[in-house]
């Protein structure tokens, strides 16, 4: 009896081993529910091609994929919105809980990654009033550490010192908030900061930012091109958030176009940088879905990725091969339906 049970349980064993998930269609819909693509493409992409379910699962792949690109353009739009109305925690929550449920989440990669400036950016604008006011109110009592220095008594030497110690801190402060605008070529501000950090410590070297910063507001044709730079700026930032919100090849190109308008100016070194990681970033994108097609027998689809996605990088050895071999593929198929009674 016992080896009959052992038999029949190897028996079962074998079979679902043969089948590996024994429902995986259920499963795919589970995940759907949840919005969960990534795990419901995971599940069909390793659902065998003898499982009974396989033709099923296959035919829905690609509303997956396709459900898959809606709701990361959704959670996308609202964590923007969340961003513009300031609510970075909130942003950031929704990306964090939604990135591995969708497929291709880069594009959610990258906003976070903006998000992250944006956020930067602001808090220190913040700081930098909270710093500059405390700068302010220490100036104006700028004798009181003298004065505490002719007391006996030992609390008021201990505030001497925590003075000096908040001294100090304050003017690494206004020092790292101003060379922080400084690099970004927000002069004014950062020549602020940086000047009240050298007023409490006169003695001290001033950071070199200081001279850089009050050299160019006193350089009339710097800053025409610090506001020109700040409108090309403005220009490329707004190019490419059109691409974050709409994802589509043809204003990735757009942004890439008028960078290329201006290929020496190093105020928008960081925005050429950044959008060459995305365009690498979508045309492997692009040829790693053409080849899927591809190994599938949707030629014709495979060629029209690929050809769409060719004004990226047109010279691409490996692109042009896919295009040539595509073509041959797609000529032979119409030959061989023109030969047909």
């Amino acid at each position: 009896m016992y080896k009959a049970s052992s038999l029949t349980l190897a028996t079962v064993l074998a079979g679902c081993a043969t089948l590996g998930n024994p429902h995986p269609e259920s499963d795919v819909s589970a995940a759907l529910e949840q919005h969960n693509y990534s795990r419901a493409a995971a599940i069909i992409e390793q659902t065998k091609p003898r499982h009974p379910e396989y033709p099923a699962l296959q035919e829905q792949y690609p509303g997956i994929r396709q459900a898959s690109k809606a709701y990361r353009q959704h959670i996308i739009l609202q964590a923007q919105e969340l961003g513009r109305n300031q609510q970075w925690d909130d942003a950031f929550n929704l990306l964090n809980q939604n990135r591995d449920k969708v497929l291709n989440p880069a594009a959610m990669d990258e906003l976070s990654t903006a998000l992250s400036t944006q956020e930067e950016r602001q808090l220190n604008q913040l700081l930098a009033e909270r710093r500059q006011a405390q700068a302010v109110a220490m100036l104006a009592n700028d004798r009181l550490e003298q004065q505490l220095a002719d007391f006996h008594a030992p609390h008021a030497k201990q505030e001497r010192q925590k003075l000096a110690e908040e001294r100090q801190q304050l003017i690494q402060d206004l020092t790292t908030l101003g060379e922080y605008f400084g690099e970004r070529e927000q002069w004014m501000l950062a020549r602020d900061l940086l000047r009240s950090a050298h007023q409490l410590a006169p003695q001290a070297e001033p950071s070199p930012v200081l001279a850089q910063a009050q050299q160019v507001l006193n350089n009339e044709e710097q800053r025409a091109r610090a506001k020109r730079n700040l409108a090309l700026q403005t220009q490329a930032e707004q190019l490419m958030s059109r691409y974050q919100r709409n994802g589509q090849l043809q204003s990735l190109l757009a942004a890439r176009a008028f960078l290329n308008r201006h290929p020496g100016n190093p105020a928008l070194a960081s925005h050429r940088k950044r959008l060459e990681q995305w365009c690498r970033r979508r045309f492997a994108e692009e040829m790693n879905t053409g080849e899927a097609l591809y190994a599938r027998g949707q030629y014709r689809e495979a060629y029209r990725i690929w050809k769409q996605v060719a004004p990226l990088y047109p010279d691409n050895e490996e692109l042009n091969k896919k295009l040539e071999r595509s073509q041959r593929v797609l000529s032979n198929l119409r030959s061989l339906q023109q030969s047909w009674p």
